[in-house]
């Protein structure tokens, strides 16, 4: 059937899940449905989905015990009926027109999936990505594993961003039939802390054709309080884990020399959110400690010391040389002093 499944796990999320119905069922685009999985709310989650349901033909819930956002994203998949599917989070939101021009770009080049940028919202402020300027068109054959794997992975040392692609599985539109077909899941993020990157890895390795829109349509809110902004004890190991899985699947590919570099820098890059959020959120001792784990652990510690960092931007150079020489004190005021004045 034609026209496109918006999955939307849900999980106490009760102060923001109707902002973002409001603005699916808000598009300039009709073909499509929406599935709520309720993730096993305590809040009002639940509720307010089942009143939506009640209120609005295209909405579907489905109550389920929790087992976290990525097993949430499988069970809406099992439940499509659509042609493609888009996963948007529900504390988030969309431009009204993304799943219109994401829909009519992918059908028209037979694509298997429409990526697009997105915004980073913070409430009282709002920033364009835009890093997919210069990267928009159609990619397919040898191109998808020189160029659209590689993007999807992080930058070179060259680039200016750790990312360009970037992981997040919430700003494209996928083809049913090549999920399906490849049984292609999410892991549990109790596995992995982001599940994102191996689906999008396990998706693209059988993708014929990728079509890239240089626009933002997404709005990824970064509220106070959520996974990706407070910090979290295992971090550090399930960022390390999930690093070696990049690796095993490159590997599998063949390209993992080709890329390896670009892992290296998204693994550098989440050992400085993670010591950022560190020094925002726990005590002076405390965030010594977290970053004396990053230059003991022998793994992260052989990543950093052997990446090419001339090239870098200046305050990542900074930041990388002072976990070099292993820094500590100097690596937290420096982080400090970021928190700061941004």
């Amino acid at each position: 059937m034609a026209g496109i499944s918006v999955i939307v796990p849900s999980y106490n999320v009760e102060q923001y899940i109707e902002r973002c119905l409001n603005s699916i069922l808000e598009q300039d685009f009709d073909d499509f449905e929406i599935i709520i999985v309720d993730d096993g709310s305590t809040d009002k989650t639940g509720e307010i989905a089942d009143n939506y349901a009640k209120k609005f033909r295209k909405v579907r819930v489905i109550h389920k015990k929790n087992e976290g956002l990525g097993f949430a994203r499988n069970t809406g998949i099992e439940k499509a009926s659509k042609d493609y599917i888009i996963f948007i989070d529900s504390d988030d939101y969309i431009e009204k027109n993304m799943l219109s021009n994401l829909y009519k770009t992918i059908v028209k080049n037979a694509a298997d999936v429409c990526y697009s940028d997105f915004f980073r919202d913070y409430g009282d402020k709002i920033i364009k990505n835009n890093h997919l300027l210069g990267f928009g068109g159609v990619y397919y054959g040898k191109s998808i594993f020189s160029k659209i794997i590689p993007w999807m992975i992080g930058g070179s040392p060259e680039d200016k961003y750790d990312d360009i692609l970037g992981w997040g599985v919430w700003k494209a539109l996928y083809s049913k039939r090549l999920i399906k077909t490849n049984n292609i899941k999410f892991h549990s993020e109790k596995e992995m802390i982001s599940e994102d990157i191996i689906f999008q890895l396990d998706f693209l390795r059988y993708t014929k054709r990728v079509v890239i829109l240089e626009d933002s349509y997404y709005h990824y809110c970064l509220n106070k309080g959520s996974l990706s902004t407070k910090f979290r004890k295992d971090r550090r190991e399930k960022n390390l884990f999930l690093y070696k899985e990049e690796i095993k699947r490159l590997a599998v590919m063949g390209i993992e020399k080709k890329n390896k570099l670009r892992a290296d820098r998204l693994l550098i890059a989440s050992a400085r959110m993670n010591i950022m959020i560190s020094v925002e959120d726990q005590s002076f001792a405390e965030s010594l400690k977290s970053i004396k784990e990053y230059v003991n652990d022998s793994d992260y510690y052989s990543v950093i010391k052997n990446y090419p960092s001339k090239n870098l931007p200046y305050k990542q150079k900074i930041f990388i040389n002072l976990l070099k020489n292993k820094m500590v004190l100097f690596t937290y005021l420096v982080s400090l002093i970021y928190i700061k004045t941004n």
